[in-house]
């Protein structure tokens, strides 16, 4: 299994943006905080039914990411060939990821990939990435032609929940195009548990 700095074109799992852990600890000793001293000082909240914090952060639940390539398809050329031989078998796994399900709305976070949004229908989602995959490579084939896949490309993750919301499984399209036109596609899997 390579590591997660190594990581090449096909996926965005690369440390990029990422909530803050000291921002999130300071929200939660806020919220701690307003309702203890709501409670003492005769506010009318139980300790049992505090208020969420505002902005729906109170629907954010925790999952841990196992990501795995499923498959490269373009053109057959030496770049495709070359992308399909170094990701074959790769996996990442141990992903701290963030889901947050307010209304008919999903948005997965993690530091590990650039934020996901999208819509939820039933236990059925589908998202995009909120900025494009900017990953470029190429490579000069043996035959003399140069193939250069280029930056700007779409990523879409599309999955379902379990019945029992325990378990997450989906799959991530990564769509680019070489300087010829031609799409280059890779497909990754997803499957994480809830914490």
């Amino acid at each position: 299994m390579r590591s997660l700095n190594s990581r090449e074109h096909g996926s965005p799992l690369t440390r990029f943006g990422g909530q803050s852990r000291v921002k999130a600890a300071s929200v939660g000793v806020v919220v701690v905080l307003a309702v203890t001293l709501t409670v003492a000082c005769g506010g009318g909240t139980s300790p049992t039914t505090p208020t969420p914090p505002p902005g729906g952060s109170s629907s954010a639940t925790n999952w841990m990411l196992t990501q795995k390539f499923v498959s490269v398809t373009g053109p057959d050329n030496c770049w495709v060939r070359q992308q399909r031989a170094s990701l074959t078998g790769v996996a990442f796994s141990d992903l701290d990821m963030t889901v947050e399900r307010p209304g008919g709305s999903i948005t997965l976070k993690s530091e590990w990939f650039v934020e996901y949004v999208g819509t939820m229908n039933g236990s059925e989602f589908t998202t995009q990435q909120v900025k494009p995959l900017e990953e470029s490579g190429g490579s000069l084939c043996p035959d003399g032609v140069n193939v250069q896949q280029l930056p700007g490309g779409v990523s879409n993750l599309s999955g379902r929940f379990s019945a029992d919301d325990q378990l997450l499984t989906a799959s991530e399209v990564n769509s680019y195009r070489l300087a010829t036109g031609e799409p280059v596609i890779y497909t990754w899997e997803w499957r994480a548990t809830r914490r």
